[in-house]
């Protein structure tokens, strides 16, 4: 069996990969080498058997190919593309372009100056911007978060954000969000919502909030203006918050700036909120930890054998 890597990094390795952008550079300064990297690191195939003859195949340079090199069955001459099922598929930059993106992605370098390094349009950085932002909303939806519970407290607010008026004077009424954060552990959690109002809100805050919690809102009494059965059903006790309490602020100050700092429009508001979310879930090593999720929604390891 033909294998590119002798060793495949283990999976969770990747999340603790600690890289600097020149190592990167240097472990990736020719397209071997970079073939190499990914199949190491579980991004791409690292061996393959023809489906048609069952023959194991092996990397084949081919110059006219954009990656240098595709699979190649040395008995019945099927080939394949080296990245194919991978995250790369789909794109026809090289792949030590897009190993580039999602390193300045991940130490969040303003677009202009990652498509004047990497050389690639701003259009087609926006579109890797959202491809990778799908990996992080996938991982939202596969890792619900729930918070609260007896003897929890959790803090509720709602903002608008992008609110603004354009350059002609035309006002954008923004979106609503609805966030919330336990006290004990600053789980956080932010979800768009059309309408603010109480009846409307608690079946979102249900969605995400254990019964039994403390809720802390400035609106409380909205709340508890509901039908008491309602609030029975639910379990949550709404209370006024003491001055000390301004968790969700401080997270709305954050979130505020990066939004403005990006100019984020409402087409693609949905994935950075997403990103953002998913940077304060995972706190640190945005490199290591978007490269472990690729692998993981990406599983190049079942593709031993490719349909043709």
């Amino acid at each position: 069996m033909y294998y590119i890597s002798e060793n495949v990094v283990p999976a969770l390795e990747l999340c603790c990969l600690n890289i600097s952008m020149t190592d990167l550079i240097l472990q990736t300064c020719d397209t071997f080498t970079t073939v190499k990297w990914l199949a190491r690191h579980g991004l791409i195939a690292n061996k393959l058997v023809c489906r048609t003859c069952r023959h194991p195949m092996c990397l084949q340079a081919r110059g006219s190919n954009r990656d240098g090199y595709c699979w190649a069955c040395s008995k019945c001459g099927r080939t394949k593309a080296l990245r194919h099922g991978s995250f790369f598929v789909h794109s026809g930059l090289k792949l030590i372009q897009i190993l580039e993106i999602l390193y300045l992605w991940s130490s969040e370098r303003p677009q202009v100056e990652i498509s004047k390094q990497t050389g690639v349009s701003p259009r087609c950085l926006l579109n890797w911007y959202n491809c990778i932002r799908d990996v992080c909303a996938r991982y939202l939806t596969d890792n619900p978060v729930e918070m609260g519970g007896h003897d929890r407290t959790v803090e509720i607010d709602e903002t608008k954000l992008i609110e603004r008026t354009n350059r002609r004077g035309k006002y954008k009424p923004g979106q609503w969000v609805l966030g919330m954060v336990e006290l004990d552990t600053n789980i956080i959690m932010m979800v768009p919502v059309d309408e603010i109002d109480a009846a409307t809100i608690l079946p979102v805050i249900a969605q995400y909030v254990r019964a039994g919690t403390r809720i802390v809102t400035n609106r409380c009494q909205d709340y508890n203006a509901l039908p008491q059965q309602e609030l029975t059903n639910y379990g949550y006790t709404f209370v006024a918050p003491e001055d000390s309490i301004n968790s969700m602020h401080e997270i709305w100050d954050l979130c505020k700036a990066k939004f403005r700092a990006l100019k984020t429009n409402d087409n693609n508001f949905s994935s950075h909120l997403q990103e953002f979310l998913w940077r304060r879930r995972i706190k640190d090593n945005f490199f290591g930890n978007i490269l472990y999720w690729i692998r993981h929604y990406y599983d190049v390891f079942n593709l031993v054998t490719f349909d043709f």
